[in-house]
């Protein structure tokens, strides 16, 4: 009984150690994505453009780096483990890049504010990647299971919606935007505190799952790093349908999941004010953002039920109608509509967006097994890598057009209230907020609907894997043949499980 209970423990420790390093990918992203392109505008005084143009070569640059970061991860050969140690390089960056994202020093220029601020977010950019690409590829290096690995990802969820939720609240307490004090350079100070708290709110959980938790150690390739060999890599990732769509699935899913968070508190701002005390001496944006936080976090529940007993990507399906009626309420609201109204909507859009970070999460340790499947290798930091590559560069693009739009739409970055919004204003932010959305999510419907690999598919390649390797003779079945095409788009006969030894 007591070695059962010491197992539990164990087990529960495993988890939670590994799941910690979410804190950093879930509450950057809602800090960052809420709350980033109204400092630029409102507190660092840059234009709308200006705004536009610092996220969007930011991440582009960090679409640029994770492939050239996952190729190295898989190559790394360090007592920690390939993916642990660069997690533990990163947790220094992270905290000092992290507060100049949001304090220039008293720069004065707006220019060489504006370059300034470009140079910031390459940096944090270039740290972030250095933690979360090791990160995503840890996964996989860990356990080996199907079901395993949803159980780690169902926890890990649950740890980046806690950060989700107190990154949200350190904001709201050490930037008290209110009504009668909008947000503007009066806040320097407060931004210049919030980077050195959720700098270091943000490091150490990478810093305990570095040290916490257990990689298996996994052959190292013979190849000399180079630029061709990186792409040569990349190219042999492509192969795979299971691939291309997911990739596919997770273009979509940035260009939805960056149009809400861009556009988010700036709808609330401009349509209703920040409404200090509104409800329990919360603020509305607190109230709004964290009902849709909560509702995110609870419908994990009802998804993890979908993906064990359906398939990993099937919440797509019931998630995405869900961010297509709130978007559609959204559209109507304007500052005379009744808050209540805004609620509903953001709770069906707190459940709808639950599953555009959960789902590719977890689907994504599955493709390399598929891509061993094909080559006979495994390359998890090259799957991560590859995915974070489109995924960040079209948030970056997604972001750099939407402030173009918002100059070309007139918005005034005077203050940031109903006040200075006009009717056109409002327009660019609906465009992003709900028009976008609901063109990305039919195409999400679409794509999830043909997505091959579950399950069943995926027990199947496990074993053809297995007996490959250990040279076991083994007369592969029609049906084991149809399965291995239907998941990469190849003859049988091009894979590398159906090759001689």
């Amino acid at each position: 009984m007591k070695e059962i209970t010491l197992n539990k423990l164990k087990k529960f420790w495993d988890i939670s150690a590994y799941s910690f390093a979410d804190m950093l990918g879930g509450g950057v992203g809602q800090v960052i994505s809420l709350y980033y392109l109204s400092f630029l505008l409102y507190v660092a005084g840059l234009t709308p453009i200006m705004a536009g143009i610092v996220t969007g070569i930011g991440k582009i640059w960090d679409g640029i780096i994770d492939p050239f970061i996952g190729v190295i991860v898989d190559k790394t050969n360090h007592k920690f483990g390939k993916s642990k140690f660069w997690m533990l390089i990163s947790v220094i960056p992270i905290f000092i890049f992290y507060f100049m994202l949001w304090y220039s020093f008293g720069i004065t220029n707006l220019n060489t504010k504006f370059i300034y601020y470009i140079f910031a977010y390459i940096l944090w950019t270039t740290a972030f990647s250095l933690a979360i690409i090791p990160y995503e590829s840890l996964l996989p290096r860990m356990v080996s299971g199907y079901d395993e690995r949803t159980s780690y990802s169902s926890v890990r969820m649950v740890f980046s919606g806690v950060s989700c939720v107190v990154s949200t609240y350190l904001y709201e307490l050490l930037v008290p935007v209110t009504q009668e004090n909008p947000l503007s350079a009066n806040f320097t100070s407060n931004f210049a505190i919030l980077g050195v708290v959720l700098g270091l709110f943000f490091a150490v959980p990478v810093l305990i799952t570095a040290l916490g938790s257990k990689e298996k150690k996994c052959d190292i390739s013979d190849n000399k790093l180079s630029v061709k060999f990186i792409f040569a890599q990349y190219k042999e990732v492509f192969r795979s349908k299971t691939y291309k769509k997911y990739f596919a699935l997770g273009l979509s899913g940035t260009f939805v999941g960056s149009a809400i968070s861009a556009s988010m508190v700036l709808f609330i701002y401009l349509t209703y004010g920040n409404i200090q005390n509104y409800f329990l001496g919360f603020s509305l944006v607190f109230l709004i953002v964290n009902i849709k936080g909560a509702i995110e976090i609870l419908f994990f529940l009802p998804n993890v039920y979908l993906m064990k007993k359906k398939n990993k990507h099937r919440p797509y399906l019931i998630d995405i109608p869900l961010i297509m009626v709130a978007c559609i309420i959204i559209l109507f609201i304007n500052n005379s509509t009744p808050i209540w109204i805004l609620f509903i909507a953001v709770s069906f859009l707190g459940a709808g967006v639950s599953c555009l970070g959960f789902v590719p999460m977890t689907l994504l340790p599955d493709l390399s097994d598929v891509d061993e499947l094909i080559h006979g290798k495994r390359r998890e930091g090259v799957n991560a890598g590859l995915t974070t590559l489109g995924k960040q560069i079209v948030s970056g693009l997604a972001i750099t057009v939407y402030g173009f739009v918002l100059e070309g739409f007139g918005l005034d970055t005077s203050i940031a209230s109903p006040e200075a919004a006009t009717q056109s204003s409002i327009l660019a932010i609906k465009i992003m907020y709900c028009i976008i959305p609901i063109f990305f999510g039919i195409i999400m419907i679409l794509i999830s609907i043909s997505y091959p690999l579950n399950k069943n598919t995926h027990d199947t390649i496990k074993k053809l894997i297995s007996k490959k390797k250990s040279g076991e003779d083994y007369l592969t079945t029609i049906e084991e043949k149809n399965i291995c095409e239907k998941l990469t788009g190849l003859k049988y006969e091009e894979l590398w499980v159906s090759k001689k030894s």
